[in-house]
């Protein structure tokens, strides 16, 4: 199974971290696959970090990806349980990230991941709030992109650049990676959608690629992480877990499995397009 998402957007307050967490704990929930999830904090700040472990003091780990990515540690070595109800597992984050995003190296963390995710159902990059190496690297890994996105004018420009670099990505560096969707986030649920807004995202993403679960803002999904819980262990009947529950059970499993689909076919079209040019080959040769 092809299980590796980054979420990512360069703009800062897109709800990348709180979807990141939510949907890790929902697919623990909810998936038939595998109950295990494993989430990889590519994001120097750290926030994913901080809530998962349960510590807000800005203490970093003593071990993170960055030691991982360095060579310092295995990837196992890495890895650390979370306070939180599911059990989800964390390649925590170090502000020392920092340093590797003035490298142009781009497929480090490629590595970590393929000895990774045999060993887990589901892995869930967060990254940082820019298109930077870190997240190059999270989406060269990666089988699938999330972006998250507020419904606003200022986000438009934004996704155009997201776009871009999936595209660039994918021609250059990971030839299988898809856009698994766009998860629309912060929308204040008193006002509608902009119409201007919403056919301006649907030139830059087809209209397939935009999710129809909208997330609208609500206090409970900010207060869960800082209890370090889920929205669905800290509240479970509220509206913020039932729509990221709707999104996760009628949206994202199905259009994964969809995906997937077309990923094997995909995949068996071009072994079978190789050996056959390789028994052209050697017929040319005899």
């Amino acid at each position: 199974m092809s299980n590796v998402i980054a979420v990512v957007n360069h703009k800062g307050g897109s709800g990348k971290t709180t979807t990141a967490i939510n949907l890790a704990a929902g697919l623990i929930r909810y998936s038939d696959i595998t109950s295990s999830c494993l989430i990889i904090d590519m994001d120097p700040h750290g926030c994913a970090t901080s809530t998962l472990l349960g510590k807000l003091d800005g203490e970093p780990p003593a071990r993170s990806v960055f030691d991982v990515l360095r060579r310092a540690i295995t990837p196992q070595d890495g890895i650390t349980t979370t306070v939180y109800d599911e059990e989800i597992h964390l390649l925590p984050s170090n502000p020392s990230l920092e340093s590797m995003a003035k490298t142009q190296i781009t497929d480090r963390l490629e590595k970590v991941v393929s000895q990774l995710a045999p060993h887990y159902g589901w892995i869930i990059i967060d990254t940082p709030s820019n298109l930077g190496v870190l997240t190059q690297n999270a989406l060269v890994a990666a089988n699938y992109a999330l972006v998250t996105t507020p419904c606003t004018g200022m986000a438009v420009p934004t996704l155009r650049h997201v776009r871009q670099l999936i595209d660039r990505i994918t021609e250059r560096q990971n030839t299988w990676l898809q856009i698994l969707g766009v998860l629309i986030t912060l929308k204040d649920g008193r006002t509608p959608l902009l119409r201007n807004v919403k056919k301006e995202m649907n030139q830059i993403f087809d209209r397939s690629e935009i999710f129809k679960t909208i997330i609208t803002n609500n206090i409970k999904i900010e207060e869960a992480p800082a209890n370090f819980q889920s929205i669905f262990a800290y509240d479970s009947g509220c509206l913020g877990a039932s729509l990221y529950r709707d999104w996760i059970k009628k949206e994202f499993l199905k259009r994964h499995a969809k995906l997937e689909k077309k990923r094997l076919e995909e995949r068996e079209q071009a072994a079978a397009e190789l050996a056959a040019a390789m028994a052209e080959e050697m017929e040319s040769e005899e």
